[in-house]
């Protein structure tokens, strides 16, 4: 028969089992601490990295400033950094920022369809555009209505629109914003604009907060904006002629708008002088797109500079794109 165990075998058990007990607790302890602290530490790292980036990405908006406010009485030496769409580059170590500059006012600005004493013509000149951009003519009704009543200030739905009523109906539901548009990534969450539609009308719109249209520079527009230039010129009908203005413009610019207005293929448009107030020769808003690259991070910064006279220019807006 085994002897029963005594009173100080059964402390020593007890005091063993409370042992292992404290020690797992412990090792539990110290695990977390450690994750908390590898957490914090990671954290930490973050933050002063996002800070770098931000500080990077503002000394390249500082050195932009700088930049167009030496070229703001230099009309044709700013026309051609932004026609030439050559980015100014500074390596350093670890990384390097990238600077490209765009004229601003070369898009259409959505926001004029929020015009109500102009709302009809508006949208009719928003319909041309997308003519001249392909889209059905039933489709581009739609698609200026839609965009119309997201942005004006009533809740009627107008011709093939679409208004909060059909919103709430999705899910989960939205009203519509009823307000000027702030970006123009808010076109997908208006009715029947996919991101297919998207990816084709942003290239060539804009959301500005005013409902004036921009005057499109003729000594700015890129080959592949004609379309725009065309609008203004009548429709699809003045996109030859739109080509030919941006293929056949001078190294130097264009010296006035007359100077356009006189060429032969804007004459046989017969437009009597329609759109000539819709286009100008120089830039007093551009956009800069601040590409800021450290290490295995990249942030990208958009900042837009108005232009006044000779060395102004005058930061108006930025946002960081994700």
């Amino acid at each position: 028969m085994r002897n029963r165990p005594t009173d100080n075998e059964n402390e020593r058990g007890a005091v063993l089992l409370t042992t292992l007990l404290l020690m797992t607790i412990m090792a539990a302890i110290t695990v977390s601490i450690v994750d908390n602290i590898r957490f914090s530490i990671r954290r930490t790292a973050n933050l002063q990295m996002q800070a770098q980036l931000d500080w990077y990405a503002r000394g390249g908006e500082a050195f932009s400033q700088n930049l167009l406010k030496t070229y703001s009485g230099q009309q044709s030496k700013l026309a051609q950094m932004i026609v030439a769409q050559v980015p100014v580059e500074f390596p350093f170590e670890d990384g390097g920022i990238r600077i490209l500059i765009h004229d601003a006012n070369n898009c259409f600005n959505l926001n004029t369809l929020a015009d109500e004493k102009n709302a009809q013509q508006n949208r009719k000149n928003f319909e041309r555009l997308l003519g001249v951009l392909d889209f059905d003519a039933s489709d581009a009704t739609k698609l200026s209505s839609s965009i119309q009543d997201w942005v004006d200030t009533d809740n009627i739905p107008g011709p093939a629109g679409a208004e909060s009523l059909e919103y709430s109906n999705i899910s989960p539901p939205y009203k519509a914003a009823n307000r000027l548009m702030i970006d123009v990534s808010e076109l997908r969450a208006i009715a029947g604009i996919s991101e297919v539609i998207y990816q084709r009308l942003a290239p060539f719109v804009c959301s500005y907060d005013n409902t004036d249209l921009p005057r499109l520079n003729l000594n700015t527009l890129k080959p592949e904006q004609a379309p725009l230039l065309a609008n203004v010129l009548g429709g699809a009908e003045g996109l030859v002629a739109a080509k030919e203005v941006i293929a056949g413009r001078p190294l130097a610019g264009y010296g006035s708008v007359d100077q356009v207005w006189n060429m032969q293929s804007i004459q046989d448009l017969e437009l009597k002088g329609s759109g000539k107030g819709q286009v100008t020769v120089t830039s007093d808003m551009v956009r800069l797109d601040i590409i800021v690259q450290y290490q295995d991070q990249v942030r990208k910064q958009v900042s837009t500079f108005e232009i006044g006279g000779v060395n102004d220019a005058r930061l108006v807006s930025r946002r960081r794109v994700y």
